[in-house]
């Protein structure tokens, strides 16, 4: 019975029978060694080893409607958590409109935890929501200051 040897570049493991190999998971690309061998080479080119490379590895993880998706080690892949807007919440409560900017920074602090706790849809609402609170706060923040710049020259052009 053969007795296979294989190195992964640095230490050298064996002897084992091809069984054995089998359980050590090596790839096409590991050097292996037997006694008729002569020396190292990669297992793809070893004929004898080509039984421990059939294998076909599972399809990958297809992506379902579902907001958590879990792979075929049922590890689950939480997809990438939405932007919190909560930055730009705090600019607009500062500089804009203020009951707004809040109820901005209200949603936006809840984006993160709902995405931690696995609530993804929930998530992406909050995150929709401090979007929509910030925008509209900063777009009527922006009109109120145009407002007041006119109100301002016009005063100032009629010397009150």
């Amino acid at each position: 019975m053969k007795k296979y040897f294989y190195t992964d570049g640095t230490n050298n493991f064996g002897p084992f029978t091809l069984e054995e190999l089998k359980e050590k998971n090596i790839t096409r690309e590991t050097k292996v060694l037997y006694q008729e061998l002569g020396d190292w080479k990669k297992a793809g080119d070893v004929p004898e080893l080509n039984e421990l490379f059939k294998l076909v590895p599972p399809p990958p993880p297809s992506q379902t409607s579902e907001p958590g998706y879990t792979n075929f080690q049922n590890q689950t892949i939480k997809p990438k958590p939405p932007k919190t807007w909560l930055v730009e919440s705090i600019l607009v409560t500062l500089f804009c409109c203020l009951p707004l900017g809040i109820a901005g920074i209200v949603n936006a602090s809840k984006v993160e935890s709902l995405h931690n706790s696995g609530d993804f849809e929930g998530s992406k609402n909050a995150s929709q929501k401090a979007q929509k609170w910030t925008t509209t706060g900063f777009w009527i923040g922006l009109v109120i200051g145009v407002i007041y710049l006119i109100a301002v020259m016009a005063g100032a052009a009629g010397g009150f």
